[in-house]
């Protein structure tokens, strides 16, 4: 899923933005709602953040065709 030098650098970015968004009310029941659908998959927090990211990134790419 990650390439080992990068996986640092992601997390280190996910966990800036959770810090970023401590006041957000919204961002905080998303998250919540991510890291309680990654515990049903039995991933962690920041594989389900990977894979959204990587779903939305295929989506884009469609709807630009």
């Amino acid at each position: 899923m990650f390439q080992h030098q990068n996986v640092h650098t992601f997390k280190k970015i996910i966990d800036e933005f959770i810090l970023s968004s401590s006041d957000n009310e919204s961002i905080k029941y998303i998250l919540r709602n991510i890291d309680f659908e990654a515990f049903k998959l039995g991933i962690s927090f920041y594989q389900m953040i990977f894979i959204l990211i990587q779903k939305d990134a295929i989506h884009n790419k469609k709807s630009q065709i």
